[in-house]
């Protein structure tokens, strides 16, 4: 038997449909709700089975049947709930005779908000699968269990595929179990493990990586034929990964990072980085500007090197908003400027400060269809702003649960028979050692709104500055 709350099966009760509009949800249900487009007054936060329930094995209905055990009570199934007007019917996370998966994320604890929003995203995937696609669902609450543990009662519960865990130290605690059984459940880690230790290839690793982000900065900088690059950094460990990992394929690729600076955030002032880095001059009105054409006064405006085509910025929102401003204010706003998807906020609006920045992110934010706009929407109504900045998580969970039928569907980790997968994260692809990569979108801010860019091969002469 499970320690009680550690792992738990999941009931939706009964949901009645809407006769007309929608009118708000209760609990965890509201983004999954608004995606299927059934928000009822009915509907109720989901329910955790009874302390003591074991979890579900294949072939019972591990989120909506009886969940039981011989020491433990006995659990009478739902109401079952309607998907949609249509009448597609749902019964928890439990489809009959289909194949039993795990998913292990935070629930509780410091990191509740990350791994409940990654289990709205796998939940609402569910929703929608249909066939061979769907499968039950055992959850299990990674602030309590240890990778190991989990590892162990997913094996013992049948599990076909474990999905996580999500924090990155238990990514590195769960590698070596999962090479050591390897064949036995697949491994579909959240998270990936450092560059330096890319693991065996026994573990599948899908994470929203800003390694990756930085990379594809360097391609399509090399692409529009921006080859002389400064940098500019935060210090500490998250700053050195980024810069790493953008220098070595920009070199690779034919460029050169001319000069990197470090900054401190959270500092009211970069002045001082950011002149160094761009070399800027402050123009003396006594002294003549050779550059001036004849009849014209002489420019004020601060000058800086002319020996770089672009800078990369690695920053998030709060200090993008006052090292963005310094950028232009020294004379780089007319350098393309490029930072990673951690500048942007999903739901942010009119965030003029950071006008002109490029960076790339998923579809999920820069080209939402029209279910994921409903849901963030609804989300920001009921959550607020700050819900909807973990929405990136949403949209990993959700992949991470329509990726299931490839990973089954093959022997071991590499690369996807089907070749790249569109997803909600971005157009997904696997490497040889089973590392799952996201080809991104890229957007400008304009007006405080990110703006969908053209592929590098179509983009022309909308590569400029600020």
């Amino acid at each position: 038997m499970l320690p009680i709350g550690v792992a738990t099966t999941y009931s939706v009760p009964g949901c009645t449909p809407p006769r007309s509009g929608f009118s708000p949800a209760r609990g965890l249900l509201l983004a999954i709700s608004l995606m299927a487009g059934i928000v009822g007054e009915a509907c109720q936060p989901l329910q955790p089975a009874e302390p003591g329930a074991s979890p579900p094995s294949p072939g019972t209905s591990g989120g909506g049947g009886s969940a039981s055990s011989t020491s433990g009570p006995q659990r009478s199934p739902p109401d079952r709930g309607q998907l949609s007007p249509a009448g597609n019917a749902i019964s928890g996370l439990a489809t009959p005779s289909a194949p039993l998966v795990a998913l292990f994320v935070p629930l509780s604890g410091r990191q509740q908000i990350l791994g409940t929003t990654v289990r709205d995203g796998f939940i609402a995937a569910h929703l929608e699968a249909t066939g061979n696609q769907r499968f039950e669902t055992l959850i299990i609450d990674e602030a309590r269990v240890s990778a190991m543990d989990a590892h162990r009662q997913a094996l013992e519960a049948g599990a076909r595929v474990l999905v996580g865990p999500l924090l990155k130290n238990s990514v590195q605690a769960i590698a070596p179990l999962a090479e050591q059984l390897a064949g036995q459940m697949p491994v579909l880690a959240l998270n990936n493990l450092s560059d330096t230790d890319p693991g065996s290839g026994a573990l599948w690793q899908f994470g929203l990586a800003p390694e990756d982000e930085a990379r594809q900065v360097a391609g399509r900088a090399i692409a529009l034929g921006q080859r002389r690059a400064i940098v500019l950094i935060p210090a500490g460990d998250w700053g050195q990964r980024l810069l790493a990992a953008f220098s070595d394929e920009f070199t690779a690729l034919g460029g050169e990072v001319v000069e990197t600076r470090t900054y401190v955030p959270g500092s009211p002032d970069y002045s001082a980085e950011i002149r160094g880095l761009l070399q800027t001059v402050e123009p003396d009105p006594e002294t003549p500007d050779t550059t001036t054409i004849p009849g014209e006064k002489p420019s004020l405006a601060p000058r800086r090197r002319q020996d770089i085509d672009l800078i990369f910025v690695a920053t998030n929102r709060n200090n993008g908003r006052q090292l963005v401003p310094q950028l232009k204010f020294f004379g780089g706003g007319d350098l393309p400027t490029y930072s990673t998807s951690a500048i942007w906020e999903d739901g942010d609006s009119g965030v003029r400060d950071l006008n002109g920045v490029i960076f790339p992110d998923s579809p999920w934010v820069i080209t939402p269809d029209s279910r994921a706009v409903l849901i963030k929407n609804g989300v920001l109504r009921y959550w607020g702003r700050d819900a909807l900045g973990a929405s990136r998580l949403f949209a990993l969970g959700y992949d991470a649960y329509r990726l299931l039928p490839h990973i089954l569907g093959q022997p071991s980790p590499g690369p996807f028979r089907a070749g790249e997968i569109p997803g909600n994260t971005g157009m997904l692809y696997a490497d040889g050692a089973g590392r799952i990569h996201r080809r991104l979108e890229f957007a400008r801010i304009q007006n405080g709104q990110p703006m969908a860019l053209p592929p590098s091969s179509q983009a022309g002469i909308q590569s400029g500055g600020f």
